[in-house]
């Protein structure tokens, strides 16, 4: 376990998710244990973390995996004391691999899940992007209804342009969000922070990101994925604007991702924002960036604007947003949706999709 996890998991977390349960009355018995059932993180070429959070503090806690369902491995994790969040990571697997893996705390069993290493360069990979899913509006049901058409595309991985509820502090609406997120399960979660995750410790408390978490990058298949935050006031700082520009100068992929929430062209209620547009826009055309991912605005438009390809992928599950039409606009629509892709070392392929299945845009992209 790098010293990232296990700064985060065994100094300080436990103690405060142990007293916001507390807080608000979760208790748990019988085969109840499991508050949020376990999730794949921080995927390598040859290990992977599993986290699970439990409604009370169990000490017997382990990982059971393997290459198919019938496991045969166990990987243990360490320290002696009691404790609610829990994390270990499995090492010795093999690169692009789909494994399948088990959690038991005290005696209490998870289902059995699968989970994907880090894709070598030279091969294909499928993800989802998705955003916005403040469901607190519909007691989370449309959330689950774009959840449940996202786990049965079984992505490798899947990127959050934000606000996975409309409350940051409020520790109810995020176990409300994983109940609500089956392919959480299966499938590695990358976010990026949007405005009402008001940044705090529950959100970097649930996911390990590389870098600073802030911001970050990383490679999986063909494909260089660079996270940003867009929030005041990391959308000021030098130190984020250089690090973007020497990310996308030097990187190799056939393919680059750039993903945030606040979208730089948008038809809908929030509308551009324009110092993005005038400080970022530029690097994404001079480095010929192919896909930039955005949320905030609850609806679907797609815009090309100086050759790069904007998506604002906001129909998660909140309550949607009219839509709306500029001349940078190729399709837009008032629709609950997920983008699926899929890329090799030539080809990158997208569909946005209904939750009913139904492809409402498509398009491709050669290296």
């Amino acid at each position: 376990m790098d010293n990232k996890t296990t700064k985060r998991y065994t100094h300080g977390y436990p103690l405060v998710l142990l007293i916001l349960l507390l807080t608000i009355g979760v208790n748990g018995t019988g085969s109840a244990v499991f508050l949020i059932n376990p999730y794949p993180q921080h995927p390598q070429d040859d290990s992977i973390t599993i986290c699970w959070t439990t409604k009370q503090p169990t000490r017997g806690n382990e990982v059971h995996w393997g290459d198919n369902p019938i496991l045969g491995n166990v990987t243990r994790e360490p320290g002696f004391f009691a404790k609610i969040r829990h994390s270990v990571t499995i090492h010795g697997l093999a690169a692009g691999h789909h494994y399948f893996y088990r959690v038991i705390s005290d005696s209490f069993e998870s289902p059995v899940y699968s989970l994907w290493t880090k894709i070598p360069t030279s091969g294909p990979i499928r993800f989802v992007v998705y955003g916005d899913t403040q469901g607190d509006w519909d007691n989370w049901h449309m959330v689950q209804e774009v959840a449940r058409a996202i786990e049965q595309e079984t992505p490798q991985f899947v990127l959050k342009t934000g606000d996975f509820v409309e409350d940051g502090w409020n520790l109810t609406q995020w176990i409300s969000y994983f109940n609500a997120s089956p392919f959480l399960h299966n499938s590695t979660m990358y976010p990026v922070l949007g405005n009402h995750e008001k940044p705090n410790y529950l959100y970097y408390s649930f996911f390990i990101l590389p870098g600073n978490e802030h911001w970050y990058s990383f490679q999986n298949g063909p494909v260089c994925f660079i996270g940003l935050n867009s929030n005041t006031p990391d959308r000021y700082r030098l130190s984020q604007y250089l690090w973007l520009c020497h990310k996308l100068r030097t990187h190799t992929s056939p393919f680059t991702i750039v993903f945030f929430h606040h979208p730089l062209y948008s038809s809908s209620n929030h509308g551009n924002s324009t110092f993005l547009q005038q400080i970022w826009g530029p690097v994404f055309e001079r480095n010929q960036v192919d896909l930039v991912f955005s949320g905030h605005d609850h609806n679907y438009e797609h815009s090309l604007v100086n050759n790069v390809t904007y998506i604002v992928t906001g129909g998660g599950g909140s309550s949607l947003y009219d839509n709306g039409h500029s001349p940078w606009t190729v399709y837009s629509e008032k629709t609950y949706h997920y983008c699926l892709l899929s890329a090799n070392a030539t080809l990158l392929t997208f569909e946005a999709k209904k939750p009913t299945g139904v492809v409402f845009d498509s398009f491709s992209l050669p290296d």
